[in-house]
């Protein structure tokens, strides 16, 4: 990196915060630490427009994390800092928590090195896409609460994050609904039209060649004609979102609920997380390459109705 993007390590275990501080550092990161909530916060408020991710331990000896992150978001300069919230709890409300207060990622401990180096540079390269579309979604989001029936045509990861970014403001769900529609939409291009398995996804995630082999299929003469659908139909204060995508199914039934029997595993937890916080139902249909995600326009941010 030309220019080194520094990264807030918020910790209260002086070695976790020196292994995470060292990794970091190896692989190009200016890398800032705190012990506890306070610290991190004078930090912040000295430094915040400087930082560009925070990886943030769930429970600190002055209080839960998620409190900081929480101060961060009434800060207009703090607010898009991506936070990656550390825990040891592979509790499923615990990490709804975490996605319904809006944070980036969760990575449960202990994780290596590859996952922490991915998830940081997805945090940085995110950040920088949703900043660009920031400006374009704030003039069109009026536009999409009128919506009522809309079909959308996509093919690749870029395209369904920016699907579920932009129609994520027909409701008042905060960040849930945009992860929700980000996890189907992403596992009907990656599972479902390119055939990345949960097993092939886990070495690939790995060894950092996930981005790679995706625009690899992508491009193969087998992938390059697929693509996926994304049908929204708003009816009596609900809104019905359905994915189909042309692969062949798969077991889903494994997948929709948090199972602690994958603590371990770099991913897999997507589709039992949007079920949870995204959607007020999340059913498959058939073999299970068609989702359909409901969501009730009158639950309020915080999940529940009215």
């Amino acid at each position: 990196m030309a220019d080194a993007v520094t990264a807030l390590v918020v910790d209260d275990e002086e070695m976790t915060r020196a292994i995470v501080a060292a990794y970091l550092s190896r692989i190009g990161y200016r890398t800032l630490e705190a012990g506890t909530k306070a610290q991190a916060w004078e930090i912040l408020s000295t430094s915040g427009s400087k930082i560009h991710v925070v990886l943030l331990d769930r429970r600190l000896t002055d209080g839960d994390g998620l409190e900081l992150y929480e101060r961060m978001k009434r800060e207009p300069h703090l607010a898009d800092i991506p936070v990656i919230l550390q825990t040891i709890s592979d509790s499923g409300a615990d990490i709804a928590a975490a996605i319904r207060a809006g944070v980036f990622y969760y990575l449960i401990k202990p994780y290596d090195g590859a996952l922490l180096r991915s998830v940081v540079q997805a945090a940085e390269e995110t950040t920088g896409r949703l900043r660009s579309l920031q400006g374009d979604l704030r003039s069109r989001s009026d536009a999409i609460r009128l919506l009522c029936d809309g079909s959308f045509r996509f093919r690749t990861p870029q395209e369904a994050q920016n699907l579920a970014i932009a129609l994520s403001s027909i409701a008042a769900t905060g960040n849930s609904l945009t992860f929700g529609l980000s996890e189907i939409l992403m596992n009907a291009v990656e599972h479902g039209n390119l055939g990345i398995g949960f097993e092939a996804k886990g070495r690939l995630k790995a060894s950092g060649m996930l981005v790679r082999e995706i625009e690899t299929r992508l491009a193969s003469a087998e992938h390059r004609d697929k693509f996926a659908t994304l049908h929204v139909e708003r009816r009596d204060r609900r809104v019905a979102f359905t994915v189909t995508d042309m692969g062949a199914g798969f077991d889903f039934n494994r997948y929709l609920s948090v199972d602690a029997s994958q603590s371990t595993a770099t991913h897999g937890r997507g589709i039992a997380l949007a079920r949870m916080v995204g959607f007020d139902q999340l059913t498959f249909v058939g073999s299970g390459n068609q989702a359909v995600g409901i969501v009730n326009l009158d639950r309020t941010p915080g999940g529940g109705t009215d």
